[in-house]
């Protein structure tokens, strides 16, 4: 009787160390990224902070009676116009902070996923 031969397949060489390194260089990358996001929720939170620490001691004034009753009612408004547009250029340096965040952590890993197909061909070979 005949022993049954199976068909052989092919099997692509892998290079572990190869495939090793490119995971770091992936989890390398997602760290970097992620770093770049926490400094700029950092620096948004700080900025954040500064706004509302301003507005709670002009508040505390005004309750603790430092309130100006020889001041004219146009003075008060020119306050609360100026108290706005403190918090449009905070929430403008937010979006701006946010926004260059996102673009450098994209770009990071970006580069990363180009690389990756690079390396993945070379892991295979």
């Amino acid at each position: 009787m005949k022993t049954p031969t199976f068909p052989t397949f092919p099997v692509a060489k892998i290079d572990f160390d190869a495939l090793f390194a490119l995971q770091k260089a992936n989890v390398e990358t997602m760290m970097q990224a992620q770093h770049v996001l926490i400094e700029a929720v950092q620096a948004a939170s700080k900025a954040q902070y500064g706004w509302l620490q301003e507005s709670l001691e002009s508040v505390q004034a005004v309750m603790t009676g430092k309130f100006d009753t020889e001041k004219k009612p146009d003075a008060y408004l020119a306050d609360v116009k100026a108290a706005a547009e403190k918090f449009v250029v905070v929430a403008q340096t937010q979006m701006d902070l946010g926004m260059k965040a996102q673009a450098e952590a994209m770009d990071l890993l970006t580069k990363r996923a180009t690389a990756n197909v690079d390396e993945v061909q070379k892991v295979a070979a």
